[in-house]
């Protein structure tokens, strides 16, 4: 019987019988990509985690790469560029390869065919000096890379080493579609193009992404592309489950002597707020002890550094078989010390040895995120609790379980990081979330049911960026003159800017050409030359050096490095970053809980802080000022319809309903307890399709109106500010509104009106005139922090700020003082571009 024709036959000899050796048979995922690759095509891999991607995407042009011949001129011998948009993946990516070249060397020479010598490199930040050197001279034949350092490169007369490039990969490329990063991408990848005798073959990896039309546009902009999206579905088991019976409960301690009691905290018997972390921590250990290999998912780096210290208490505790301490109390064990509401509300880590679980998240030096993922994958460390940084592909070995604590931030976010658990082919990927209360039991609910049938929310690249745009022709002309034509070609080529207006187009030009000046802010002189008359556009002097040490979209947060001291050779060792208010908030001496370590504070320097290894000692839980991420539209949409409807089922239904979606028993018992109790105190309860307003007085005696509103912040936050707007307007009073993802509390100060009949709030204040919400919004905007922000970082993209000196740290209290005066000066200008784009980004971004 003859064998049936699969895209892997048209692999040499060497490869083929590499691969039938390793694996039983090609995926799907990996059919339909070789399938295109041989063709030449364009491609768009789409599928779960565990598809054997990596293969799908680089195995055609490895095996290219071993019959072929290398280049005439040594220079242009990297072929394959390979783009990550984490460096963990890229050096992930970079060991993964080590096996499937190995193999094929091993089988050509069983074969007697010549053994291939394929080389692999990698560019990122974290590339020493002299490495960056030799790629210039003696390139890869595969470069593993970043965005930034993509740009970097073309930036710089390195770019020379990449005009031999016949195939591009881009890795994870829906965590990039939807953000100004993945613009710059966009433009970075057209750059490459021009630097090619032809384009590039571009293949994309992406997790489930929709709309699938915008991910295969953004990969290919408007050139044919192939969409390979196997129907082979990963399965996955999730479960919601609360450990304890009552969730609003929390608060009714056990009766003083009786046998349920327990004693909390040292004899003396201090109160504390009720929580639900004890509970929550202890499960998560047996959770932990249950398994192999579990990866922790929070959603801040702070509770990160928290679970980590608690689980390791916990865990320290058993070891010392102190379990229960009774009403006397010996003080000697963990929880006297540092019981667990006592740890949740002081920010204290108890400093117990790291025997079960460590951190892992973007403020931690690379070197230490590199051990934890190393021990993990060994089998020594049994946890890590993560944050967004463990989301993406990284091989994280044998997890057999993945948790969430309270909700992921989305259903695709939920779907990435339970796909951590059981990363192989065919394996299930088994998650557990706890919520943290009944309103974030609701939305773990939804997202449970959503991920099991693979509801995931849409994207959209963002269109016209032109902070992005701005940094980008700056950097093509800081190396070459560019006619106004060609520059306009290729910009459009990139998918988001596709439509760009000419009228843009010519506002981005003329704020780089200087014709903006202004005594008051310097940094507004011309970057470029711009000759109207031939439309020849050139960089003038110190150009290159802006889009180099300025360049990238990261916003700048002002993060104080962390570093142990300096020995006679230099510099200490990098141990993380930390926010410049926790660096406020500290002094010499204090010891600092970062990374699982506990750290003494020897130094504050301006621009970093140095600590010394101080094991054991109870230390202080580090935060960071972030950005919260904001509840998605349609997944507030599928909030508020799965309410709606589960207070429409008899109770039977209702739970067979919670239950097929997840929830355990008294998950479920929260949860129509929840939507119960709403119902009997208002007669209605908030959903997709009704808004419910309440009012009453706070305990100053002024008016709260409370908009309960399932759509997330990126709706509520705007509908906030017109509200706000109106009541002064119409009222005469100023409001504090404040919104979050499920709704809007407004604040009223006692007030009469002309006629001296008080103030009161009504539910008719919050119903707008949809024409008018956009006027009003945007109005208002122009003098609140979120815009400030948001024009400091489109104005520092836009190489307005540049960084005096990219290897120290600006104070953000100076980013903000800069970027003030600018915003004076931008202000008298109508069609300034950084103010139109910060706008946009306010009302489009982070606004629905």
């Amino acid at each position: 019987m003859m064998e049936p024709v699969t895209a892997l036959n048209a692999f040499s000899p060497a490869t083929r019988e590499w691969f039938q050796g390793a694996f039983l048979a090609p995926t799907s995922a990996q059919e339909g990509a070789w399938s295109a690759a041989q063709k030449g095509k364009h491609a768009l891999v789409v599928a779960p985690t565990g598809s054997g991607k990596t293969l799908s995407a680089f195995l055609w042009a490895l095996d290219q790469l071993a019959v072929g011949s290398p280049p005439e001129s040594a220079q242009h011998r990297c072929r394959v560029l390979y783009v990550s948009p984490l460096k963990a993946l890229a050096v992930d990516v970079q060991r993964n390869l080590r096996s499937p070249l190995a193999g094929i060397r091993q089988a050509a020479q069983r074969l007697g065919l010549p053994i291939p010598d394929i080389t692999v490199g990698m560019r990122t930040g974290d590339t020493p000096a002299d490495e960056r050197r030799q790629f210039a001279r003696t390139p890869p034949d595969v470069l593993v890379t970043t965005p930034e350092s993509l740009f970097l490169l073309l930036t710089s007369a390195a770019r020379e080493s990449l005009r031999g490039v016949t195939t591009v990969i881009l890795d994870e490329v829906h965590a990039v579609v939807g953000t100004k990063r993945g613009a710059h991408l966009a433009l970075s990848l057209e750059r490459l193009d021009e630097l090619l005798e032809r384009p590039a073959q571009r293949i994309g990896l992406s997790a489930t992404v929709r709309p699938l039309d915008e991910v295969s546009t953004f990969l290919a902009g408007a050139r044919p592309i192939e969409v390979v999206q196997p129907r082979t579905p990963k399965t996955i088991e999730v479960s919601v489950q609360v450990p304890v019976p009552d969730l609003a409960a929390l608060d009714q301690r056990p009766a003083p002597g009786s046998s349920d009691e327990e004693v909390i905290g040292s004899a003396a018997g201090t109160a504390q707020r009720p929580s639900i972390w004890p509970a929550v921590e202890r499960r998560l250990l047996e959770l932990v002890r249950a398994h192999w290999s579990t990866i922790v998912f929070a959603n801040s780096r702070r509770l990160a550094e928290r679970l980590t210290s608690r689980l390791n208490e916990l865990a320290a505790e058993e070891l010392e078989n102190i379990q229960d301490l009774d009403a006397q109390g010996s003080g000697l064990g963990a929880d006297a010390a540092f019981p667990a509401e006592a740890i949740g509300q002081s920010g204290i880590g108890g400093g117990a040895p790291a025997a079960v679980a460590k951190a892992h998240h973007g403020s931690m030096s690379r070197e230490q995120r590199t051990l934890v993922e190393e021990e993990l994958k060994a089998g020594v460390l049994p946890c890590v609790v993560a944050t967004s940084s463990l989301e993406l592909g990284i091989d994280m070995g044998a997890v057999d379980l993945v948790v969430q604590v309270e909700a992921p931030p989305s259903v695709a976010s939920g779907l990435q990081r339970v796909g951590r658990a059981g990363h192989q082919v065919g394996a299930v990927s088994k998650g557990v979330v706890f919520p943290k209360y009944r309103g974030d039991l609701v939305a773990c609910a939804v997202v449970a049911e959503r991920m099991t049938a693979g509801a995931i929310e849409s994207l959209r690249y963002p269109r016209n960026p032109l902070d992005v745009l701005a940094q980008q022709i700056v950097a093509m002309v800081a190396l070459e003159p560019w006619s106004l034509e060609d520059l306009a070609r290729v910009v459009r080529r990139a998918a988001p800017f596709a439509a760009l207006p000419e009228s843009a187009l010519q506002a981005v030009l003329d704020m780089l050409a200087g014709r903006y000046p202004s005594e008051e802010f310097g940094e507004l002189r011309a970057r470029i030359t711009w000759d109207r008359v031939t439309d020849q556009l050139a960089g003038r002097p110190g150009a290159q050096r802006l889009a180099v040490t300025s360049g990238g979209t990261i916003p700048d947060r002002g993060l104080f490095t962390v570093m142990t001291p300096g020995g006679a050779d230099g510099a200490g060792s990098r141990v993380g970053e930390l926010d410049e208010e926790m660096v406020y908030e500290s002094r010499v001496g204090d010891a600092i809980l970062l990374g699982t370590s506990s750290w003494r504070v020897e130094d504050i320097t301006h621009d970093r802080v140095i600590v010394t290894p101080a094991p054991g000692v109870p230390a202080r839980l580090p935060f960071w000022k972030g950005e919260q991420i904001g509840r998605p539209l349609e997944l507030g949409r599928a909030v508020g319809a799965f309410v709606r409807e589960m207070s429409a089922l008899p109770e039977n239904t209702a739970r067979e309903r919670a239950a097929a979606a997840g929830l355990d028993a008294w998950a479920v018992d929260n949860l129509l307890a929840y939507l119960h109790e709403q119902r009997d105190a208002t007669r209605h309860v908030p959903s997709d399709r009704t808004i419910l307003v309440e009012r009453f007085r706070d305990e100053l005696g002024d008016w709260r109106l409370v908009v309960h509103s399932p759509f997330g912040s990126k709706v509520n936050g705007p509908w906030a500010l017109a509200i706000a707007a109106r009541m002064r307007e119409r009222r005469g009073v100023e409001c504090q509104a404040s919104a979050a993802d499920d709704g809007i509390v407004l604040r009223l100060p006692d007030a009469v009106d002309d006629s001296g009949a008080e103030v009161m709030p009504t539910a008719e204040d919050v119903l707008l005139d949809p024409a008018e919400v956009e006027q009003i919004v945007v109005a208002e905007l122009g003098g609140s922090s979120l815009y400030a922000s948001r024009f400091r970082e489109c104005a520092a993209r836009a190489l307005l700020l540049p960084r005096r000196d990219p290897r120290r740290r600006t104070p953000l209290w100076q980013q903000r003082q800069k970027a003030s005066q600018l915003l004076t000066v931008a202000g008298r200008y109508e069609q300034f571009p950084v103010t139109l784009e910060a706008m946009r980004e306010c009302v489009q971004d982070v606004y629905d």
